[in-house]
């Protein structure tokens, strides 16, 4: 049985604001959301489990229930300052005995925030999520800027496709680099053609890898392209984005070279949609759909649909 989906939003009530942009304001709305909540929202399920406030770093678990796996992310300032729109670490680990102590810890990521990203989203569950910076200075779909302009990741557990995974949870972005980086590199930086998840073996084994996976089909990666599909009437051929590893992984047990699916995220074959405002929502064969923003055209979709179902 797959597990609902909030959307958490700044434009909320209630919701936790971002002003000037520091590591502070990022962590409480992270704090907010995994597991405090705010106005009439209960929290996504998440648990605090170490915080090094002096340094503004701070690690959450997903929900052990429910098949999560009971992986960690920790979110730090990358020089322990409280300066405006530093960059945050993204840390993931199997495990964690304190703030800096890690088992089976995984490449770290990171996001940067400008003056220009005042705005945020999270949607998710109590074993993923999708953490969304969004670009204020307009509110449109296309932003037809920079990839800066666009920073989406997902953490958590990925939807395996293999019985008895024990080390589903990763951190989803745009970068394949094998060493901790914290520069910008989400699932929406377009100027690549492939998506990154570093795996651990699903045994719980010391070893992992790199799961390099193309973006989908038909990715159209220019800003030519516009248009409502529902006013066209055109409809929406969504596909899921699957996680797969290099041929070398064909006969590998542990690591397999297929994996499983990132949850709630698909392509769809109709990209536009760059002129209208955000949020662009759409219902489908009765499940509801987010699009993500893009500096190019606009063609990823997040499920509100159950996930790991």
């Amino acid at each position: 049985m797959g597990l609902p989906v909030t959307v958490y939003r700044y434009t909320d009530a209630g919701a936790p604001q971002i002003v000037s942009g520091t590591p502070t304001e990022w962590i409480n709305v992270l704090k907010k959301v995994l597991v405090e909540g705010y106005g009439a929202k209960s929290p996504l399920g998440w648990t605090l489990e170490f915080e090094d406030a002096g340094v503004r770093s701070v690690a959450f678990r997903n929900a052990t229930t429910e098949g999560g796996s009971g992986g960690y992310v920790k979110f730090y300032s990358t020089d322990g300052s409280n300066t405006a729109y530093k960059t945050l670490g993204m840390k993931c680990a199997m495990g964690m005995t304190g703030i800096d102590a890690y088992f089976k810890p995984l490449w770290a990521r990171g996001f940067t925030p400008s003056s220009n990203h005042k705005g945020w989203e999270i949607i998710g569950t109590k074993r993923g999520f999708y953490l969304i910076l969004h670009y204020t200075v307009n509110t449109l779909m296309g932003l037809g800027g920079l990839t800066s302009d666009t920073q989406v990741y997902f953490i958590g557990d990925i939807h395996s496709v293999n019985i008895n995974d024990t080390c589903p949870f990763t951190i989803v972005s745009a970068s394949a680099q094998t060493s901790d980086v914290t520069s910008t590199s989400g699932i929406t930086d377009y100027s690549g053609n492939t998506f990154s998840a570093q795996m651990y073996a699903l045994d719980g084994s010391n070893t992992s890898s790199m799961y390099s996976f193309l973006k989908g089909h038909a990715y159209r990666n220019s800003a030519n392209y516009d248009g409502n599909a529902e006013s066209l009437g055109i409809n929406h051929s969504m596909i899921q984005i699957y996680i797969y590893g290099v041929a070398s992984q064909n006969n590998n047990q542990q690591l397999p070279f297929g994996r499983g699916f990132v949850p709630g995220l698909y392509i769809s074959s109709f990209a536009g949609y760059r002129t209208e405002s955000w949020p662009k929502e759409l219902t489908q064969d009765t499940v509801k759909w987010v699009l993500l923003r893009s500096y190019v055209s606009p063609q990823f979709w997040i499920s509100l649909g159950d996930w790991y179902d």
